[in-house]
């Protein structure tokens, strides 16, 4: 590969917002796209450990705003994309990362249960796209990341409320990236299934839980971050320009069976 061809990798003078960005997947996105020369808004509910996401960003040489961020409240997203253009002029970039979810038999998922990660889930992403998407609609230029799961195509029992957000985040990048196709604006998810990340640290530590998630990994190990974040840079660099609308399963072969 030439160099010219790697500086269509370089995300210099962009800036990208990445949601749940002050632990796991999100953190390391926010690092990663610094380290390939973006700006970067880390948002979350938890500004202390934004601000020290933030000031790992600023020892890289970059510019970095952290701000506290509800994703299921659209007030609070509608000042995370004010303070981003306030502080920036533009948004180039939208991760949409934060998320929850947990293990519960069907029959005892209540409409609290639901409504929580459908809220946070798909109901942010939804809004998150909406009111930042919206100054790349006027700019004519952007990209959209969405961060789905595996569950999403291919879930684990016990994960329902969970799995159908994540399908209805697959849907929803489909027809968004086909509406804003000529705006120069892509929209794209990645599907990781398992990761080796804190926050599933206490899932790796089960030598049980462990045994079902390798026994539908064909690779036989966890997912490293630095394999979420290199398809990422690219997602969010021009060499992903002619891809929109895809569905990318970073799963170490889960949705191969």
């Amino acid at each position: 590969m030439s160099l010219e061809s790697l500086k269509m990798f370089s995300l210099e003078g962009k800036v990208a917002i990445v949601t749940g960005g002050s632990r796991g997947f999100g953190k390391s996105i926010a690092l990663a796209l610094a380290g390939a020369g973006a700006d970067v808004v880390v948002a979350s509910r938890t500004q202390a450990d934004l601000d020290a996401v933030a000031e790992e960003i600023k020892g890289m040489g970059r510019k970095a705003l952290a701000i506290s961020t509800d994703t299921s409240k659209e007030e609070s997203i509608q000042n995370l994309a004010e303070k981003t253009i306030e502080e920036f002029g533009k948004i180039d970039i939208l991760i949409n990362n934060a998320g929850v979810g947990n293990n519960i038999p069907f029959l005892n998922i209540g409409d609290e249960d639901w409504d929580y990660v459908m809220n946070v889930n798909l109901k942010g992403y939804f809004m998150c796209s909406k009111i930042i998407g919206k100054y790349m609609f006027k700019a004519k230029t952007g990209r959209i990341i969405n961060i789905s799961s595996a569950m999403g195509n291919a879930p684990l029992p016990y994960l329902a409320h969970y799995a159908a957000s994540k399908g209805g985040i697959n849907a929803m990048t489909k027809s968004l990236a086909q509406e804003w196709a000529t705006r120069g604006i892509t929209v794209n998810a990645i599907a990781p299934s398992y990761f080796a990340t804190d926050i599933n640290a206490h899932a790796m530590e089960d030598k049980g839980i462990t045994q079902l998630i390798m026994s539908k990994t064909p690779v036989n190990r966890w997912g490293q971050t630095e394999e979420l974040t290199g398809l990422v840079i690219y997602l969010a660099s021009d060499c992903s320009s002619f891809m929109t609308g895809a569905i990318l399963a970073l799963d170490g072969g889960w949705s191969a069976g």
